[in-house]
């Protein structure tokens, strides 16, 4: 059980790196289109640069930061209404929440096996972005790739959650 904890703790912590980098990515996108936009119109069109493509730079890089927020805090996405669980004993909803993680395992491998077909699609057609013109191939399969650490990241979580019985309890923590 130490062994899966630790891979399911060095998933979390890739995902949350992969987050950030896209976090970053969509940050500086933002920027160097205002700045660059605010320069056109200042100087009346004389300089013309501006950042092509930058929604679409923002809209895939958002969608990794989703995707790898969601299989980094998987076992804390849950949110608990206090109405239905403050009477209920912590080994029923140990019990309810390893079910809410088998159905995040479900959800990812669903996600996981779309996103790869539409990958081999992508592949197979030659489909490429809109604005960039870049292959498809590599957002499906990055994006396949983060579902599948969501699935592994959600299964091991819920056998963590059925063999010890502790989970995430945000009544408890405050959070």
């Amino acid at each position: 059980m130490a062994f899966l904890v630790k891979v399911s703790h060095f998933i979390s912590r890739l995902c949350q790196f992969i987050g950030g980098i896209s976090l970053i990515i969509i940050v500086l996108a933002t920027i160097i289109d205002v700045v660059t936009r605010y320069i056109f119109k200042l100087t009346g069109g004389e300089i013309g640069f501006t950042m092509k493509g930058s929604v679409e730079i923002v809209s895939y890089f958002m969608l990794f930061a989703l995707l790898s927020a969601f299989a980094a805090y998987v076992e804390r996405s849950q949110i608990i209404v206090d109405v239905f669980t403050q009477k209920m004993p912590q080994s029923v909803k140990g019990y309810m929440m390893g079910i809410f993680m088998l159905g995040f395992f479900l959800i990812g491998i669903m996600f996981a096996w779309g996103l790869y077909e539409s990958a081999f699609d992508a592949l197979q057609y030659g489909k490429v972005t809109q604005d960039l013109r870049v292959s498809m191939v590599p957002i499906y399969i990055l994006s396949s790739f983060l579902s599948i650490l969501l699935a592994i990241r959600s299964l091991i979580e819920s056998i963590n959650i059925f063999k010890t019985g502790e989970f995430f309890d945000a009544e408890e923590t405050g959070a």
